[in-house]
């Protein structure tokens, strides 16, 4: 039996605004989020401890309620940065007598004694001083899935052992049918075309590729997602569960549960969950002078280095019909984004608009009405989370 404690280190708010409620290991990237990819090569006696932040416990707790979170004394095992995309074989080729380093981060050390939740930070600091470096792909910024998604959904896809069912209509193009990866339930339907060539294709259950649709790899659709008539993904996607998706994307995340419905241009974006964007609102993601992009964070300029970057939203915001998004745009949780020209670089959590702020009673309302569309319930825990947030970031 295995005893891993996926932790989240110091940077983990960097990873803004996904970081506002969701923990470093929640990250999705490929077909699989950090925590996803652990948990499938777990064997059936195996146990995970996930250590987190103390302001997002109680969400963590219940989004993984068959683990132990934040528990009082920590068992000895195998320590794992929930920052980083973790493989069964880098994981095997540990060493528990020594502690490794990503980009000069904590990557990965072993405890042999059981150690308490208090002294966690100065743990990690010791383990952090004599460290081996290692490769591997460590998130400092949450921009920095979007760049590795396309080489993800390759190795990811490796890992498949679907069939192909018989949810594909006769008049469907696949096109490097070996490539194309289809779950249980879904469908391909008339007149879609799945391009492999690039990259490979995964449908997850139930999923749903509308008619005339045109899919090119590498892309992931996540579980009882759906992409809509005439619908255009260009490579390098990644949905989630639960998404319904239209018009134009190209190297993007959306996290679950959000929906980007209608025309309009969404590239090199993260959105988390529970975001909605009107109909035909449009992202940029490359300046005019081609230049490197740079985005707001804790009120101070951050260069990105990236030619191309579109938005990163954290969940529960909205835009309203035809909002422009300029380049790298972050807006924060809860957002209610509308009005003519380009909006803002930055956008505060609980905007309205652009200089109003949202009614913290309003938002926990319509956060009920959004997830009991999709027969979920809003949590005592969220709620209470959100006007600790609130308050947190409007002082009222």
């Amino acid at each position: 039996m295995n005893h891993y404690v996926i932790f989240e280190d110091e940077f983990a708010e960097a990873l803004y605004p996904f970081s506002l409620n969701h923990a470093s290991f929640e990250v999705r990237c490929g077909n699989f989020t950090n925590l996803d990819r652990i948990r499938s090569i777990l064997q059936p006696n195996d146990r995970v401890t996930l250590l987190v932040r103390s302001e997002i416990a109680d969400l963590i707790k219940e989004r993984f309620s068959g683990f132990s979170v934040n528990p009082g004394e920590i068992d000895p095992g195998l320590w794992l940065n929930g920052a980083c995309l973790w493989s069964q074989t880098q994981i095997e080729a540990f060493s528990p007598v020594h502690s490794y380093t990503v980009s000069g981060r904590l990557a990965a050390f072993t405890t042999r004694e059981t150690v308490t939740l208090e002294n966690e930070a100065s743990l990690l600091s010791d383990a952090s001083e004599v460290s081996s470096a290692v490769d591997g792909i460590l998130f400092n910024h949450i921009w920095d899935a979007i760049f590795h998604n396309g080489r993800q959904i390759y190795r990811d896809a490796a890992e498949l052992f679907l069939k192909k069912p018989a949810g594909v209509h006769p008049s469907a193009t696949l096109v490097n049918p070996d490539d194309i990866f289809l779950g249980p339930g879904s469908i391909v339907a008339a007149g879609a075309v799945l391009d492999a060539t690039k990259g490979p294709i995964i449908i997850g259950d139930k999923g749903v590729v509308g008619i005339g649709a045109l899919v090119q790899g590498p892309v992931s659709i996540g579980q009882a997602s759906m992409i809509n008539p005439g619908a255009k993904l260009m490579g390098n996607v990644t949905t989630g569960p639960v998404c319904k998706i239209g018009g134009e994307l190209e190297d993007c995340i959306l996290q679950g549960f959000s929906n980007k419905q209608h025309d309009g241009f969404l590239g090199h974006s993260y959105l988390g969950e529970w975001i909605n964007l009107g109909a035909n609102t449009n992202t940029s993601d490359l300046k005019n002078n081609y230049s490197s992009v740079s985005v707001t964070l804790d009120d101070k300029p951050v260069e990105t280095g990236m030619q191309f970057l579109g938005t990163m939203m954290g969940d529960f915001s909205k835009t309203g019909i035809s909002t422009m998004l300029n380049t790298g745009t972050v807006c924060g949780m809860g957002a209610n984004i509308f009005g003519s020209d380009f909006q803002p670089k930055f956008i505060p959590s609980f905007a309205w608009g652009r200089s109003g702020r949202t009614e913290i009673d309003k938002f926990i309302k319509t956060c009920e009405l959004a997830k009991a569309r999709r027969g979920a319930k809003l949590t005592i825990a969220e709620k209470e989370f959100f006007r600790y947030l609130y308050e947190q970031k409007i002082g009222v």
